[in-house]
Order: C-alpha cells, then structure tokens, then sequence
C-alpha cells in the first residue's frame, strides 16, 4: 500500500522563515515517518501566489495537494497540520480534508499543537526551556495571532499552566481577540516591579507581517504600546518552530492519529 504524509501549514513566503520554523517541523515529520511520500500543503493562497511570483516556487493547497496523492494511487495518506490551535484554519482544513477523505483507503489527521491539557502542559515545557531567565524586574510576553470571529480559551488557558508552574511574570496575548494589549497592560501593573518586557511571537512561525504588528514602527504596536507606558521592551522574534522540543509535539500527535489514539481517523 502506497503511503503519504502531507504536512500543512499556513505557509509564508518568507525564505528564511519557511527554512527555519516550517521547515525544522517538515524535517522532523519526515524523518519519523520515512516510510511515507512527504508532501507540503499551505492553505494561504496569498503565499502560494507570491511563492510562484516571486521565487518560482509551486505549493499546492489541500486540496491540490490530497488529489495529486489520489491520481498517484496513493491508499494511505496521514494529514498532520502545523497550527497551534483549534482554531478557523484547523476548521477550514478538516472541511477540505472531508471532500476526499472517502477517496482513501485510510486517511488519519493528527491534531494541532494545543489540543489536550497534556498539549499545553508540554508547549510550557518547551517554552520555559528555550527561555532566558528572567530578574524579578523583568516579564515576558508571548503574543499568539488570535482571532476574533469567535472567542478562544487557548491563550488563557496557556497563560493559567505557566502560572500553575510558578512562571508570574509570563503572560500571554493575542494579536486578535483576547487576551490583547490593554488586558496584559492590567497585568504587568500588577507585577508592580517590572520595567523590562521581552516580546516574543507564540507562532509557529515568524513571519514579518505577524512581527511587524508585535514589534515594527507602526505607533500601534504591541511593543510602542507597552513603551508609551514606559516600559523597556526587548523584541525575540523567533517562531517556535526554531524551538527544538517543537517538533517531537507534532511528531507525536501524527504518530497517535496513525495509531488511531487520537485525531481524525478513517479506518
């Protein structure tokens, strides 16, 4: 039986980032399944556009993507998403993915980062130890993308599991929806001491519009918000992908969707 494995992702049509973040979780995924066909997918027709325009570059969409594997003869094929959460584009793939999932003999999808509290509690691991230690003068902030078509627990519930963990000077936001800047503002004046705020993307990856809106020139900013309230704001722009602990969480959660422990599966 012919197998696959399609990893997908928003995508970005930034070189060093699609090598650096996308590009360590793709590696990772292939070489734990190296008995399956990789194959790329992006959802964002914006960066498919300007990956062909611009770099020459061709990625297909789900859908291209899943009906290649089919005219291939593919019978097997494992989706495993790179997003952080159950947000609109998990949604928009698993409806995608329902159009041909019967075109497969068996079709598995694993889930997104954060799913279950075991998942939040692992991305706080991986993120406490990629971090710098923090005086008691000094905070982070960890600021996802969002969204606000609808309400997400996600980020509140992250920001909860790393003050279970005893981090009180870690907070986390959302570029849209909530937590945003004026409820971590609250925060950090209740951590009445600090004066230094590192600003670090919560993303898989760091694309430059997503950092411009945390930490450009633009007067709205995440980061010339915080400074307008005299805080010293030191900017990380690093996606997690760069993070090592990173990949194995996806790994993991493809490998589960395999075994059918998790995920959507069609036996």
């Amino acid at each position: 039986m012919k197998k696959a494995l399609l990893v997908v992702s928003s995508g970005t049509d930034d070189t060093a980032a699609l090598e650096r973040d996308i590009g360590a979780l793709e590696r990772a995924l292939a070489r734990a399944f190296p008995d399956r066909t990789f194959r790329r997918a992006f959802t964002s027709g914006y960066v498919r556009r300007a990956l062909r325009t611009r770099r020459g570059v061709t990625v297909d969409g789900v859908v291209e993507a899943l009906t290649a594997l089919r005219m291939e003869g593919y019978q097997d094929v494992l989706v495993q998403p790179t997003y952080l959460e159950n947000g609109e584009e998990m949604e928009a793939l698993r409806w995608e993915a329902q159009l041909y999932r019967k075109q497969f003999a068996r079709f598995s999808m694993g889930n997104p980062l954060l799913t279950t509290i075991d998942d939040y509690l692992a991305l706080a691991d991986a993120v406490i130890a990629g971090l710098p230690d923090l005086d008691d003068n000094e905070a982070l902030v960890l600021v996802g993308l969002g969204t606000d078509r609808y309400m997400n627990p996600a980020y509140a519930c992250l920001d909860y599991v790393f003050r279970d963990k005893g981090y009180q000077n870690l907070f986390v936001g959302a570029l849209e929806g909530y937590p945003g800047v004026p409820e971590i503002l609250n925060r950090l004046a209740g951590a009445w001491n600090v004066r230094r705020v590192y600003l670090m993307p919560l993303m898989v990856t760091a694309e430059p519009g997503a950092c411009n809106d945390l930490a450009g020139k633009d007067g709205d900013s995440w980061a010339n918000q915080l400074r307008r309230y005299y805080f010293e704001v030191v900017p990380l722009l690093q996606g997690l992908g760069e993070n090592r602990q990173i990949p194995a969480l996806f790994v993991r959660h493809a490998r589960e969707a395999e075994q059918g422990r998790s995920g959507w599966q069609d036996l």
